[in-house]
């Protein structure tokens, strides 16, 4: 009797834990499904063989320092279902900022030069029209143009990967399409402003008779030189004199690279060509933090600093953390995230203001 009561008792909790899976099953499914309806957009595909698949990035044209959207979308014509995987590759002047919820880096755990994501696998009626999107900043610390590239392939389906590209020279923000002096008039200002100062000098110490050839040469070289230190004595401490803290979040995480090639004649008995290539590495990181007013994407590090060469900075970070960093609240797009004013910056500062304080006395001496 007692046997046969256990024996009840777990047929019927078997049925009942049956039951709440057959209950669970159309939840499931229809999650699926949602995941798989959600990128579905109103309207008809015309009918086709293959998939049609177009790329549109707004807005336009593309300018540096700004957040821009990319859509893609796909249109399946067939007769038939497809299981559509999609993928989009990121030059190195475009990073990657948001994108649709699953999106996610092919390569998470390494820092690339471009930036390949891929989209969950998802089901494409027959007629049906599907869209993805993702957000990219066009970074002011890599030059060249802005290339993206996307496809499209249908799984199980013997037929051509669908291919779509984009490249386009960005604009600086007042819509020239150089933005030299825009960029750098300040600079080239006070570079001649310096160089008249340094010619009145020199004629008013030669009018006077005390100055050759090489105590102008000298005293030109001497000053510029202050010069030359002073700036990058303020470039490192201004971080930590002015600039406020604030938590960023890492959005991407990147490299830059510059290949410099030399060539040089090497004769001996016979004239030849030796050329070598030189690669310099800038790490990049694409931040996202609370400004003055609005939120700011940035990828902020300023080439002055020595960190801008240190690819170990990288393995500090992970896309999706967060990390404490310093912008400057007069200019809130530059960022740095490494304060960088060190030892070997301290010993250089000083070599270069004793060598220039000794060209300035040589170019002061009346004999």
């Amino acid at each position: 009797m007692q046997k046969h009561r256990v024996r009840r008792t777990r047929w019927i909790n078997g049925c009942t834990v049956l039951l709440c899976l057959s209950m669970l099953a159309p939840a499931v499914l229809s999650a699926r499904s949602g995941d798989d309806a959600d990128w579905i957009v109103s309207g008809r595909a015309p009918s086709s063989d293959k998939l049609d698949l177009t790329f549109e990035v707004t807005p336009q044209p593309l300018v540096y320092g700004r957040v821009h959207d990319a859509i893609i979308t796909v249109a399946n014509g067939t007769a038939t279902d497809q299981q559509v995987a999609i993928k989009a590759l990121l030059g190195e002047v475009a990073h990657f900022v948001a994108g649709d919820e699953g999106v996610g880096f092919a390569q998470p755990e390494k820092p690339e030069q471009q930036r390949t994501i891929v989209w969950p696998t998802r089901l494409l009626p027959s007629g049906a029209i599907g869209r993805v999107s993702f957000r990219f900043l066009v970074s002011w610390d890599v030059s060249g143009d802005v290339y993206l590239e996307v496809d499209a392939t249908a799984l199980g389906v013997d037929g051509p990967i669908e291919v779509a590209h984009l490249r386009e020279t960005p604009r600086y923000p007042d819509g020239s399409g150089v933005g030299f002096f825009h960029q750098y008039g300040a600079v080239m200002f006070f570079f001649l402003l310096f160089v008249v100062l340094q010619l009145g000098l020199y004629r008013y110490m030669r009018n006077r008779g005390n100055v050759g050839v090489l105590k102008g040469l000298s005293l030109f070289g001497g000053v510029l030189l202050l010069f030359f230190t002073v700036s990058q004595i303020w470039n490192a401490l201004e971080p930590w004199i002015s600039w406020q803290a604030t938590t960023c979040e890492v959005l991407d995480v990147r490299y830059a690279v510059d290949t410099t090639t030399s060539s040089s004649n090497v004769s001996g008995g016979r004239t030849s060509n030796a050329r070598s290539t030189t690669r310099f590495f800038t790490p990049l990181l694409t931040l996202r933090y609370d400004g003055p007013d609005k939120s700011i994407v940035s990828t902020g590090f300023r080439h002055a600093s020595s960190a801008a060469g240190d690819m170990g900075l990288l393995e500090d970070y992970r896309a999706g953390t967060t990390t404490e960093c310093y912008f400057d609240p007069a200019d809130p797009g530059w960022v740095v995230v490494v304060r960088d004013f060190g030892i070997s910056t301290i010993v250089f500062s000083l070599l270069y203001l004793l060598a220039a304080g000794a060209l300035v006395r040589f170019g002061l001496r009346r004999r």
